[in-house]
């Protein structure tokens, strides 16, 4: 308990242990577990990450535990406050002493969800005429001119990024559910996918939102609906973004969005009319989440036909990391290699599940790792595990071909870590987005790219804040100018 409270005084330091903080919550003793979620708590954005697992702690039998749980949450921000339902059930508590620590959380988060309510009323009052719908080059009489650049604005150069599987969590999208135009994309989202996706995002079960298949059209809706807050909440960014990247299932969710003026704001025939628009301009919203369908559910399949593993490991250089994964190889069969390069000495590895069980084991016994932990992932992905998933989606992309346009701005890729340019052709994207399933995801490379490239603001735009998270190690400076659009 001392150990922790010492790590908790260090500061943003602290974030590089919430890992192992978080596996104290299953200490035996109760000082540790109310010292760990004390920790985690003040681990600010990140820390807000962990609150469902903070959460699960307001069932622990020790009072104590389950007070210091409750107050954890009202340090959360809006991320603790999506628990008040299981808060409000320790009213009834047998120990006073919790029961009174609900009755606070709730009034505290009645304030926070009042906040909230009242910044989203704010953003749905009707924009003034001369505004509602313009385009950069319809406010010349309301802005300076545009200073030379690359999207010809004073703005500074942007970009969007959406976040993969990893994001998603129970109770994702309540803040956002009820604006129209997420109200019709799930609409749509109900069609497609044969089941009610809202209901699986708000109520769970965890581990069903957890499966590949679930979870892939979870976060893709998810990204987008947290565009169609950006476009509330900052319009100006929502047009004139310079760029877009996701990660990994996130890819999908940025090339859906047009920002070409030249495009109908309803559609033209054949394609969605959810709200007409799709980022970066490549398909539309149904044609997007029915590959994206369609991936999940490919995905899963090659996860389970043999047993396989995805690992993270921080605090190892590439070289060191990749030597590793060689020794555990059992042949020239056997799969074990680096998927993600998430952050500098951060990433994640895939393979067999006898593979990556040596790796996890020999990582975490190596002079410098910082962490070394299973993922919840089901499959080896971005690794030749995928190979009969990836030719499924090939054949599934060439088939959407038609209903598919060259990007109308610039798209920072997993395959390479670089920017295609506009006008990128669409068989150039379909092999780019297949090849994605087999290969590693070069995420830091990307990042990097983007800041040399001039761009200065980032908004991530999806559920929670891991790609912010990662920033902070990429480049500090970056990381500063990156903004959540949470949902």
């Amino acid at each position: 308990a001392s150990a922790v409270d010492s790590i908790a005084a260090m500061g943003d330091e602290a974030e590089a242990f919430l890992d192992p903080l978080c596996k104290l919550f299953n200490d035996k003793s109760s000082q540790v577990r109310c010292a760990a979620v004390k920790a985690v708590a003040g681990c600010g954005e990140l820390g807000q990450m962990y609150a469902s697992e903070v959460c699960r702690l307001t069932g622990n039998a020790d009072a104590k535990t389950r007070a210091a749980a409750i107050h954890a949450l009202t340090e959360m921000g809006e991320r603790g406050a999506c628990f008040d339902d299981e808060v409000e059930m320790c009213l009834s508590d047998p120990d006073p002493f919790v029961a009174s620590a609900a009755q606070k959380a709730l009034q505290h988060f009645q304030g926070v969800k009042m906040a909230a309510a009242a910044a989203l009323q704010d953003l749905s009052k009707p924009l003034k005429p001369q505004i509602l719908g313009a385009r950069s080059s319809d406010l010349t009489e309301l802005e300076a001119p545009p200073a030379a650049g690359a999207n010809g604005s004073t703005q500074p150069l942007a970009a969007l990024l959406f976040p993969g599987q990893g994001s998603q969590y129970v109770k994702m999208l309540s803040e956002v559910k009820d604006l129209p135009s997420v109200q019709e994309m799930l609409s749509t989202a109900h069609t497609i996918l044969g089941y009610d996706i809202l209901k699986l995002c708000l109520e769970g079960p965890e581990e069903t939102l957890e499966q590949t298949k679930h979870c892939q059209p979870a976060m893709y809706i998810g990204g987008l609906a947290a565009f169609e807050l950006l476009k509330k909440e900052n319009p100006k960014v929502a047009e004139q973004f310079q760029a877009v990247a996701g990660l990994s299932l996130g890819e999908y969710t940025a090339l859906p969005l047009d920002v070409d003026p030249s495009r109908p704001s309803h559609g033209e025939e054949g394609e969605s009319t959810v709200d007409g628009r799709t980022v970066a301009g490549v398909m539309d919203f149904e044609t997007g989440l029915r590959l994206v369908k369609f991936r999940g559910e490919a995905m899963q399949e090659a996860a389970e036909a043999s047993p396989q593993k995805m690992i993270s490991v921080a605090g190892l250089s590439q070289q060191v990391l990749e030597q590793l994964c060689s020794e555990c190889r059992s042949g020239p069969d056997d799969v074990c290699q680096v998927a993600n390069f998430l952050f500098p000495n951060g990433f994640s590895c895939a393979g067999s599940e006898s593979a990556c069980e040596k790796l996890l084991k020999k990582a975490g016994d190596t002079q410098g790792c910082l962490q070394a932990k299973a993922l919840k992932t089901s499959g080896a992905f971005h690794t030749k595990c995928m190979a009969p998933a990836r030719s499924k989606l090939l054949t599934a992309l060439k088939d959407a071909e038609s209903k598919m346009k060259p990007p109308n701005c610039e798209v920072y890729v997993n395959l390479t870590g670089q920017k295609i340019p506009p006008g990128t052709s669409v068989p150039r994207i379909i092999e780019l987005l297949a090849d994605q399933l087999t290969n590693c995801v070069l995420w830091e490379p990307a990042m990097k790219a983007m800041v040399n490239d001039g761009i200065s603001e980032f908004y991530e735009c999806g559920p929670m804040k891991q790609l912010k998270a990662m920033m902070k190690r990429i480049d500090g400076d970056a990381w500063k100018k990156t903004q959540n659009i949470h949902v």
